[in-house]
């Protein structure tokens, strides 16, 4: 969840998370092995909201609980807050939190962006390693026709084709 200029997720949101999660598992706790906050920016929520959603899954001892993250959004002292609740991976882009505490972290890199050279690829790549990172996700930028971007697209983006060569680059590169 997220709004334009505003910071942080209304606690109504956060109940009706927590009702919604509650429907699945009346009887008995889920207990996933693991948990993802992604999608849009969740390192939104205060790490008191995080801690209520991880509570109210009862994930098993030990589970991946992963935070994507916006750098932008967060502070040491939030990160630090995010660990205390629970959460034990956190997902920049190409940012490092081991100030944190954080010993699993993910690095983020969307693919197929306009201009965006194999050269300055690989540079991000090196940038994650030397970051520390321990898992990368690489994406292809999928643009949503309705959205303000969809509807004014930048200048310079890659055709169908050109993605394509990227990815298989990229695939290459990873392995």
């Amino acid at each position: 969840y997220s709004h334009p200029g505003e910071r942080g997720v209304p606690e109504a949101y956060v109940d009706a998370l927590l009702r919604e999660l509650s429907r699945f598992a009346p009887e008995a706790p889920l207990q996933p092995d693991t948990l993802y906050f992604g999608g849009g920016t969740p390192s939104l929520l205060c790490p008191e909201q995080a801690k209520r959603l991880i509570d109210a899954a009862r994930p098993m001892p030990g589970a991946e609980i992963t935070l994507e993250a916006n750098p932008e959004t967060v502070t040491e002292e939030s990160l630090a807050g995010f660990r205390e609740a629970g959460v034990n991976r956190i997902s920049f882009g190409v940012q490092s939190a081991r100030r944190a505490g954080f010993a699993n972290i993910s690095g983020d890199i969307m693919l197929a962006l306009p201009h965006y050279t194999e050269a300055e690829f690989d540079e991000t790549l090196e940038l994650i390693e030397g970051g520390g990172a321990t898992h990368i996700s690489a994406y292809l930028l999928k643009i949503e026709p309705d959205s303000a971007f969809g509807k004014h697209p930048p200048e310079g983006l890659p055709t169908g084709d050109e993605a394509a060569d990227f990815y298989l680059y990229a695939v290459e590169q990873l392995e």
